[in-house]
């Protein structure tokens, strides 16, 4: 499946190398989904997403206060916000087990919420980062 593009990159190594762990984790669910297995993955996928968020949430705020990134409290809000959605679907899988219809909405949630954070929010700090450090 191969969701990982360069065109991920946001010019930090520390967050580009995070962002490539985390979707590692979603081509192997969506490779276990596509041979039936996305069942059994998905509670693997939930554990790593939730200790993916803590560490990597953490470490790009921290860069953000450390180059004084302007849009650092919406960036929070952002993040504050799919932590409330993950620890939702962990809650759903505890209740339900992994349905296909859970299943399909963790690869969905974290496929889009991912990609487009990367692709939108995450290059803005990437970009600050880098004109500061060229200073």
């Amino acid at each position: 499946m191969a969701y990982w593009e360069d065109s991920l990159l946001i010019g930090v190594t520390l967050i580009d190398d995070q962002h490539r762990k985390m979707v590692d984790m979603i081509d192997r669910l969506m490779s276990a989904c596509k041979e039936g297995k996305g069942k059994t993955e998905v509670g693997k996928a939930l554990s790593f997403t939730v200790n993916y968020v803590k560490e990597h949430f953490r470490d790009e705020e921290s860069l953000q206060e450390k180059y004084a990134y302007p849009g650092i409290n919406a960036h929070k809000r952002l993040h504050a916000q799919f932590a409330m959605t993950i620890n939702a679907l962990v809650q759903e899988f505890e209740r339900v087990g992994p349905t296909v219809a859970l299943v399909k909405k963790i690869n969905n949630t974290l496929v889009e919420w991912l990609l487009q954070h990367i692709s939108i929010e995450d290059k803005k700090i990437g970009e600050h980062i880098q004109k500061a450090v060229a200073k």
